[in-house]
């Protein structure tokens, strides 16, 4: 999920801005109705994910997300949308870069997981992003498939080799950080020796990632996107429009997963019930 981004430098409070609106209350849930040329979906946001709820709220009392189109969808995936540049809407442009200019810091939580319907960022890869920041204005809905027994064995084994890798980029900017030496080509095996032992050295006191039972039932009958696990930030879920969610995953696209006919959001609605 390609952003470029500069530091995160903004608190979000979580209030309502501009003197016209409301102020929420705190103790309801908030919700979002995302309009789109498509249909309408309404997602609840988490209250254990501050930093993302309270940028997406800000995000759409402004009207910062309006025209801006799904420029990612992938069936079976996601559709990933958000990104400012977009609202130009130019024909066969690969849109995903653009951020709103700063991050979001990660929330990620293991009692949220990535089923049919979650409110999930976007961000880079692990590699040039290890403390896995959010891109500011960029979102995606899950969509992904029903799983089985046998699937969900094989992705327990990615989601080993996603941890693995991530805790490599970790130690690797680490000791760069610590050290500007292993910046250089003349030290890259002596890196690459140190992170190997740190990794290996925390698995050891990492216990292999297991699905759990009633998690697996969920993949099993609703379906989601299980292998995301553990490396995404999910802020929300989507409570009505499941319906809009799927007919979005069918579309045509191009070779950048653009689809053909754009799909835009008109509109968002901030409220409470």
């Amino acid at each position: 999920m390609k952003v470029q981004w500069i530091p995160f430098l903004l608190l979000f409070l979580f209030v309502t801005v501009g003197c016209k609106e409301k102020p929420l209350d705190p103790d309801k849930p908030v919700y979002v109705t995302v309009k789109t040329n498509m249909g309408d979906v309404t997602v609840m946001l988490y209250d254990d994910t501050p930093l993302h709820r309270d940028n997406f709220i800000r995000l759409c009392q402004n009207g910062e997300q309006d025209g801006v189109i799904f420029h990612r969808v992938i069936k079976e995936f996601v559709m990933q949308g958000g990104d400012p540049a977009s609202k130009a809407q130019e024909p066969g442009v690969h849109y995903g870069s653009g951020d709103g200019g700063y991050r979001v810091p990660a929330e990620i939580l293991p009692h949220h997981f990535n089923k049919r319907g979650a409110l999930i960022d976007a961000k880079k890869a692990d590699a040039t992003n290890p403390e896995r920041l959010s891109a500011g204005t960029q979102f995606c809905f899950v969509q992904g498939k029903v799983l089985t027994d046998e699937e969900l064995d094989e992705i327990e084994i990615r989601i080993d080799n996603i941890r693995r890798n991530w805790l490599h980029s970790v130690f690797s900017h680490r000791l760069k950080a610590r050290d500007p030496k292993f910046e250089t080509e003349e030290f890259l095996a002596e890196l690459e020796e140190q992170v190997a032992l740190m990794v290996l050295d925390t698995l050891e006191v990492m216990p292999s990632v297991a699905i759990p039972a009633e998690r697996r039932e969920i993949y099993k009958t609703i379906g989601g996107v299980p292998h995301l696990d553990g490396s995404v930030t999910i802020f929300g879920e989507v409570v009505e429009g499941f319906d809009i969610v799927e007919k979005m995953s069918l579309v045509e696209t191009d070779k950048n997963d653009r689809p053909l006919q754009d799909l835009i959001v008109l509109s968002t609605k901030v409220f409470q019930k």
